[in-house]
C-alpha cells in the first residue's frame, strides 16, 4: 500500500472510531427479537429477586418479590436522551415503573413513574436532589389500539429542556417541570410489589430518542465493522 492510501486508510480509521465513540447506541430500539434467555443487546439486569429474561421475543420479569417493593428489571445507561418509550402489560399484580437518573450534572435528580396492575394510574415522584419528594397524581385515560402490540399499554417519557411530559398511549397525562434533572444518563425498567405476590410483567420495543425508525438496534462495533469493510474496498 502506498504511503497516501495508507495515510487515508488511518484517518479515516481515527475519523470513524470518533464518531462511533462521540455518538453511541443513541437512538436505540429494541424488540426483544431474538433467542430466550438473556437481554444482552447492553441492558443490564437489576432484578435481584426474581427473573428478567427474554421470552417469546419480549422481555417478561416473573417470580415473587420477597422484600416490601423492591424493584426488579433492567436498565442501560443512555447519553442525555430526550424520549424513551416502551410497550407493558402488567395485569398479573405488579406496578410498572419507569425511571430516568441523571448520573452527570450532580444533582442526583430523577423521575420515576409507576402505575398499579392495569397500567391505568400513574403517579410520579420528581426528585431534583436525589431525595424522595413522595408521589403525586398523573392519572390515566381508555386504552387505545397500540398497533406495536395489540392488548399493551404504550408509556413515554419526554424531556424538552427542564419540561416531562408523561405520555400514555399517545396522550399527555401530565406535564412536570425539573430543572436539576438537566441530562438523562440511565433507564430503568422495571417492577415492585409487596413482599410475598407473585406475577409477571411483560415489556416489548423500547424506543430511546426514536430509535425505532431505525429497523434494529446496532451496536458501534457493528458501526464500525460495516465502515472499515467498505474503507477497505475502496482503497
Amino acid at each position: 500500500m502506498e504511503l497516501k492510501a495508507y495515510n487515508i486508510v488511518t484517518g479515516l480509521t481515527l475519523i470513524c472510531l470518533s464518531v462511533v465513540f462521540a455518538f453511541g447506541e443513541d437512538p436505540f430500539f429494541d424488540n426483544f427479537d431474538r433467542a430466550d434467555g438473556k437481554p444482552g443487546n447492553g441492558w443490564i439486569v437489576n432484578s435481584p429477586e426474581m427473573a428478567t429474561e427474554i421470552k417469546n421475543k419480549e422481555i417478561l420479569i416473573h417470580g415473587t418479590e420477597k422484600t416490601n417493593w423492591k424493584r426488579n428489571g433492567l436498565e442501560r445507561a443512555v447519553n442525555n436522551i430526550s424520549k424513551v418509550c416502551f410497550d407493558f402489560l402488567n395485569k398479573d399484580k405488579f406496578n410498572v415503573h419507569l425511571r430516568v437518573d441523571d448520573g452527570k450534572s450532580g444533582s442526583k435528580a430523577y423521575m420515576d413513574i409507576y402505575s398499579p396492575p392495569g397500567g391505568n394510574n400513574f403517579n410520579y415522584a420528581n426528585s431534583k436532589d436525589g431525595g424522595w419528594p413522595g408521589w403525586t397524581k398523573a392519572g390515566g385515560g381508555d386504552a387505545i389500539d397500540n398497533p406495536r402490540k395489540p392488548g399493551y399499554r404504550q408509556l413515554c417519557l419526554q424531556k424538552t429542556g427542564n419540561k416531562f411530559k408523561i405520555i400514555l398511549d399517545g396522550s399527555t397525562i401530565t406535564e412536570v417541570t425539573n430543572e436539576k434533572l438537566t441530562e438523562i444518563t440511565k433507564v430503568f425498567i422495571s417492577i415492585d410489589a409487596a413482599a410475598g405476590t407473585t406475577g409477571s410483567m411483560h415489556v416489548d420495543n423500547v424506543d430511546i430518542d426514536n430509535g425505532a425508525a431505525k429497523s434494529t438496534a446496532v451496536h458501534p462495533w457493528e458501526k464500525l465493522s460495516t465502515t472499515w469493510s467498505h474503507i477497505k474496498k475502496t482503497y
